[in-house]
């Protein structure tokens, strides 16, 4: 295990990166007119196709009443169709209408042109590294969170 001084620097580091892809989501989801989780709804939806309900909500690890209400707004918005999946009626099938596959290229031509002027700042030898680093800190973290008690704070017993 890494010493704590390390272990510091490393969750300085990590704070720091946060509020910049907070910023960097905000502002990129904000610039194209949706709202950070419609922003990830719509580019989930685009990867997967058509989809179920509980696959988003299984692949998003979101509730299915609070990502059907997400879905909802959109609908209405006219950024995806709900119909009745036709081999099963009590399943509804999700998609992206053509606003939506129109706003999801959006979302991500803007992103890429800004992620592509991200990768200006690291050294191009680095730049794998960084990718792999990012994949691997990521399935790190989301294993770590399916883990009971894996808050920082999960043994603070001060009531």
């Amino acid at each position: 295990m890494a010493t704590p001084v390390g272990i510091r620097g490393f969750r300085r580091d990590l704070r720091t990166l946060e509020r910049e892809v907070v910023f960097s989501l905000s502002a990129d989801a904000g610039c194209c007119g949706v709202t950070f989780a419609q922003c990830h709804l719509l580019l989930e939806v685009e990867q997967r196709g058509t989809t179920s309900i509980t696959g988003l909500a299984t692949a998003l690890e979101l509730d299915k009443s609070t990502l059907s209400r997400t879905v909802d707004v959109m609908v209405r918005a006219g950024l995806l169709s709900r119909e009745s999946d036709p081999a099963s009626r009590r399943q509804q099938v999700i998609g992206l209408t053509t606003r939506g596959k129109q706003k999801a290229e959006t979302i991500n031509t803007a992103c890429d042109a800004s992620y592509g002027r991200l990768f200006d700042f690291i050294p191009a030898a680095k730049r794998k590294t960084v990718i792999a680093s990012v994949s691997i800190l990521a399935e790190a973290m989301r294993q770590m969170r399916m883990q009971p008690d894996s808050a920082c704070c999960a043994s603070d017993t001060d009531d």
